[in-house]
Formats: structure tokens, C-alpha cells, sequence
């Protein structure tokens, strides 16, 4: 696809740019989920193409939201050091993996992930894991090993390289290889593995995926894999789409919202499935 786009190309961008950040932001499922599919159905993207350009999309919008965590001091800095290295690794690799898959099995494949997310939402199992979590205190660990010195050796560490390691290349794989953003999964284990409060865990999530999205970014732009100018108008969707969306999360008792969102992407997954094969 050449830029400048069409106007038809331009409103399908600029509607799927919304739709990703208005659902995202609604629901909190990350904007891979949802943007890979349309790109694919709806803009005809070849299946590699559709996976790198997301993953470029993912960027400005998981960076924008990760900086507002940083500043609310929301994120367990050390959790994400530990996280970074292997999800970037794992991230490479999945991206390097996709040129070795058939553009039909990889978006047979991408069809089986949205089933899981459905699901997800249908049970309400993440949703449970964050209510749980919600009254969980935040607090700045610094400051309190600053005031009690000796507690950080009362204190057992929160996370072990066992743990860590794979979460975080579990992480990077499904985010190289699928073109999202990977908290979908790594939100929930933060949540109920590592027993992390709701906003902390939000916040964890958004800065590693910021940091792994770049290199996947530059991963598949070496592949040929994403169209930046398509990235650039989906941008100016997306971005409002997700503060429209956050704003509506706060306010809407979204249980019946997100089980009709679920049941749609059933519907879409089928609907891949269907055009694939």
C-alpha cells in the first residue's frame, strides 16, 4: 500500500485506529487483539504486513500510557528490569518466527489466540484476578526500605529469575510473533502469580510493553513487515479512541459490555477462520 492512501483507505484506517483504542481502552484488551484482525479483513493487509504494523501501532500508545504510570509511581520498577530482557528476546524471536509461518496458519493460528481472549472475557476470569486485586494498598517500596533499612532483609524477594524468565518470554513471543502487545497474558500472572495490586500490575504491563514494542517494531521493519504510514493515520484514531474508552471503563458496568464483546470476537475469530481456509 502507497501513500497517500485513498479517502475510502484513509476512513478505513482512521475507523480502525478508533475502534482498536475505543475497545482497548473500554475493555482492556491490548490493541492487537482487535486491530490485526481488521486490518486483515477489512483493509486486505497481507497477514505479515497486518502483524508488523500493529505491533507499530502498539508503540505510541503503550509509551503515552506507560508515562502517566511512571508519574503516579504505579510501577514496580524492579519487576519490569527483571521483565525487559527476556521479553525483548522472546519478542526478536517471535518476529523472526513469522517469516517461517504461512500467512494462513499464522492468521489460523492468531484466530485461536482471539478465542482465548473471547473466553477470557466470557468467564470473567482476568476481571475476577483485578477485582481482587483492586484493594490491594499502593505504596513506593523505596520509601520504605529508605524509613525501615533492615526490611528488605525481613522482607522475601516478591519475584525469582524461575519465575520471571519465562513469563517475560512468553510475553515477548506472542507480542513478536502475533503483533500484540502481550499484557492480555501478562496482566493476569502479574495479578496472580506475583500477587501485584491492580494498577500496579496495569502499569508494569504498559512500560514493558513499551520497551519490547520498539525492537519488534524494528524486527519486522527489517522484514518489510509494517507500513508506517498506514501506522500514522490508524494513530490519530487510536489514541482518542483509547481516552474515550478509558473514560467510558470508569463509568459503565461494563459485565453485560464485555460479554457481547466476547460473543463478537467468537464471531470474528470464526469469520478468520472461515476466510482462511
Amino acid at each position: 500500500m502507497i501513500f497517500p492512501f485513498s479517502p475510502i483507505e484513509v476512513v478505513q484506517a482512521l475507523a480502525i485506529g478508533l475502534a482498536t483504542g475505543l475497545l482497548s481502552g473500554t475493555f482492556g484488551i491490548g490493541g492487537g487483539i482487535v486491530c490485526t484482525p481488521m486490518l486483515r479483513l477489512l483493509m486486505h493487509l497481507d497477514a505479515h504486513m497486518a502483524i508488523g504494523t500493529t505491533l507499530a501501532l502498539i508503540v505510541p500508545t503503550s509509551v503515552a500510557g506507560a508515562i502517566n504510570y511512571v508519574k503516579e509511581k504505579l510501577v514496580d520498577i524492579e519487576m519490569v528490569k527483571m521483565l525487559v530482557l527476556p521479553a525483548i528476546i522472546g519478542t526478536l524471536i517471535g518476529a523472526e518466527l513469522t517469516v517461517h509461518v504461512d500467512g494462513r496458519i499464522l492468521m489460523l493460528l492468531f484466530a485461536a489466540l482471539i478465542t482465548l481472549a473471547a473466553i477470557d472475557l466470557l468467564s470473567g476470569f482476568s476481571h475476577k484476578l483485578k477485582q481482587q486485586a483492586v484493594a490491594k494498598p499502593e505504596f513506593d517500596q523505596t520509601k520504605v526500605y529508605q524509613a525501615i533499612p533492615d526490611l528488605a532483609e525481613v522482607l522475601p524477594k516478591k519475584a525469582s529469575w524461575l519465575k520471571v524468565l519465562p513469563v517475560g518470554l512468553l510475553t515477548g513471543l506472542l507480542a513478536g510473533f502475533f503483533g500484540v502487545g502481550g499484557g492480555f497474558i501478562l496482566i493476569p500472572i502479574l495479578l496472580a502469580v506475583f500477587g501485584m495490586s491492580a494498577k500496579s500490575a496495569f502499569g508494569t504491563s504498559l512500560l514493558v510493553v513499551a520497551c519490547l514494542s520498539v525492537p519488534g517494531t524494528i524486527a519486522h521493519s527489517i522484514n518489510h513487515h509494517v507500513e508506517f504510514s498506514l501506522v500514522l493515520v490508524m494513530a490519530l484514531g487510536a489514541v482518542p479512541g483509547s481516552m474515550l474508552g478509558s473514560k467510558l471503563a470508569l463509568r459503565l458496568k461494563d459485565s453485560l459490555l464485555k460479554r457481547a464483546f466476547g460473543v463478537i470476537m467468537l464471531a470474528m475469530a470464526a469469520f478468520m477462520v472461515y476466510k482462511e481456509l
